[in-house]
């Protein structure tokens, strides 16, 4: 699937929004599914090196920065009724970094080298793509 298609399926306002995505599954079911989270993951990382990108993709990419975000605070907040049902609290803030590294990577045009940021390494992305 192209990396384009990829965040369009996890933005809720596009029409390529797709409730199987992994933005969709977190919001609706409360499901980090790690796959799809790979998946954008490695969409970020293609992307984040192409001459140019369209203004609307920028957007689209923030926006998803945006729920996972929430997603990861309104979990943590005690006060807030949502959770994410599947993973500790551990993971919960193992995610919560490495998604403001990826996306403020894609963000600067530098990403993360998976190696030495994170104890996990997406397997959907060779050596050569990891940094």
């Amino acid at each position: 699937m192209e990396p384009e298609a990829i965040i369009r399926k996890n933005v809720f306002s596009s029409p390529g929004y797709d409730e199987h995505s992994f933005a969709g599954v977190l919001h609706e079911a409360g499901i980090w599914q790690e796959e799809q989270y790979w998946l954008l993951e490695s969409a970020l990382y293609t992307l984040a090196f192409e001459e140019t990108i369209a203004i609307e993709l920028y957007a689209q990419v923030f926006q998803i920065f945006n729920f996972a975000m929430n997603a990861i605070c309104s979990h943590l907040d005690q006060d807030d009724l949502y959770e994410i049902k599947n993973l500790d609290r551990d993971k919960i803030y193992d995610f919560r970094e490495r998604i403001r590294m990826v996306f403020e990577g894609f963000f600067v045009g530098q990403m993360p080298d998976q190696k030495t940021c994170f104890d996990e390494i997406n397997p959907l992305l060779t050596k050569k793509d990891a940094n």
